[in-house]
């Protein structure tokens, strides 16, 4: 299933939501090199690395070449990196069209009702956390990993998890795909529970999604929420 919109308007505009999503646009659009090479050099500069996180220290020559993250870490490629702000910068970088596109939109969906409910200032300190935590979490299970992290997929997947704790019974658009995609509306609850089965799905079938990511960031979303609205 894929979400379009929800039938569940926010009283205020949601200037933090919409500054989010224009900054992960502009970094796209303006930082991003459009060269595969140079692309790849720039997540290894700027985002979050799992190795790293674990050894708080950038990657070395022999760890990038040998691909190992317990290899001698003298000489490191990026010396001047700075590994707490790669976690925060991977939020905005995405690895393609495509990625930003889904990002993005779910964000703006999730998002506002959210930024609505906690407000503004608590909305920031909440992202920011999910953000934390879900890297933090898929460094964990990948602690070895010398494969950048990056994308807002684990904010999202916590403002997932907080819109069906607020909004359980709030009903979504979708299209289902049933030979074409037909259009049609169902409660959150449901459509959560859906997107939750299929991350598992997702952990044994496909590579290079951050399913780990994605399932901390709900769960986290799910719990933080009510401890942000007291």
């Amino acid at each position: 299933m894929i979400p379009i919109s929800d039938i569940n308007p926010s009283k205020n505009k949601p200037y933090i939501s919409r500054l989010f999503i224009t900054i992960c646009i502009l970094s796209y659009v303006l930082l991003q090199p459009k060269d595969s090479f140079e692309l790849f050099n720039f997540f290894y500069r700027l985002s979050a690395i799992p190795c790293e996180i674990f050894n708080n220290s950038p990657l070395s020559e022999n760890q990038y070449l040998l691909n190992d993250c317990f290899a001698t870490k003298t000489n490191p490629i990026f010396a001047d990196k700075n590994i707490l702000l790669s976690i925060f910068y991977a939020n905005f970088f995405h690895a393609n069209f495509l990625h930003i596109l889904g990002n993005l939109w779910s964000f703006w969906i999730f998002g506002n009702n959210i930024e609505d409910k906690l407000g503004k200032i608590k909305f920031i300190f909440f992202i920011l956390l999910i953000s934390f935590t879900s890297i933090l979490f898929h460094s964990i299970l990948n602690f070895s990993s010398l494969i950048p992290i990056v994308g807002a997929s684990g904010i999202v997947s916590g403002l997932m998890g907080a819109y069906v704790k607020l909004f359980p019974n709030a009903r979504l658009l979708v299209l289902v795909p049933f030979g074409f995609l037909f259009p049609t509306t169902i409660k959150a609850k449901y459509f959560m529970l859906f997107w939750f089965i299929s991350q598992f799905y997702i952990a044994i079938n496909a590579q290079g999604i951050s399913w780990e990511a994605h399932i901390s960031g709900f769960v986290f979303g799910y719990i933080f929420v009510k401890i942000f609205r007291k």
